[in-house]
């Protein structure tokens, strides 16, 4: 027994030795950890750490309010969508009532038809040719009465015109005549020559 005992100490030392051998010998692998863990700042891993936690904080935040606009925008979706169901429901039935109203009025007209066929035919006569007038006026109202304005005015250009060209045939016409009726009477002409030579402008020197 005691020397079984010897034994396992003994070979208990000889693996720690060889553990600590192999530990504290620099190996390849070893080396390359150490070196690339010298060239890590330990202050800028820290700073990245605590940005990514910031910007997690961030996530978190902007996901809880992004649920709660999903929620109430759920909440909208159905309120709206009872909105909407209830407004069709109302255009369906005002459309069945408005259904309803025609049929009777198209009943109604055939009875009335029926009836009092002559009168029926005149009124929708008449209201024929009131809708061709309505669509086929040749002239507006607009254009009616710019017409009449520039006829009006056209009128009252030519009466007012009293250019030389005009007047002179009339007081040639009325120059004229007396001096073919009073052919026989010499006296009327010797009075008329000196006041035409009056009126000139060469009088004076005269």
């Amino acid at each position: 027994m005691n020397t079984f005992l010897k034994q396992n100490q003994v070979r208990r030392r000889l693996v720690s030795e060889y553990l600590i051998t192999v530990i504290m010998e620099p190996t390849a692998s070893g080396i390359f950890c150490n070196r690339m863990l010298s060239m890590v700042n330990s202050e800028d891993v820290n700073a990245i750490i605590q940005a990514q936690r910031h910007m997690l904080d961030r996530f978190e935040k902007t996901n809880e309010m992004l649920i709660n606009f999903n929620g109430l925008s759920n909440v909208r979706l159905q309120q709206m969508n009872e909105h909407f169901l209830m407004h069709t429901r109302t255009l369906i039935e005002m459309k069945k009532d408005l259904d309803s109203i025609f049929r009777r009025i198209r009943t109604l007209k055939g009875k009335v038809a029926k009836q009092y066929p002559e009168a029926f035919n005149n009124i929708n006569e008449t209201s024929n040719l009131e809708d061709d007038d309505d669509e086929f006026d040749p002239i507006p109202p607009s254009v009616a009465t710019t017409i009449t304005t520039t006829a009006t005015s056209e009128q009252s250009t030519e009466s007012c015109d009293t250019s030389p060209d005009v007047i002179s045939p009339t007081i040639s016409c009325c120059s004229e005549d007396p001096s073919q009726e009073n052919t026989g009477t010499p006296t009327s002409d010797s009075h008329e020559q000196p006041v035409l030579q009056d009126e000139g402008p060469d009088s004076a020197d005269i």
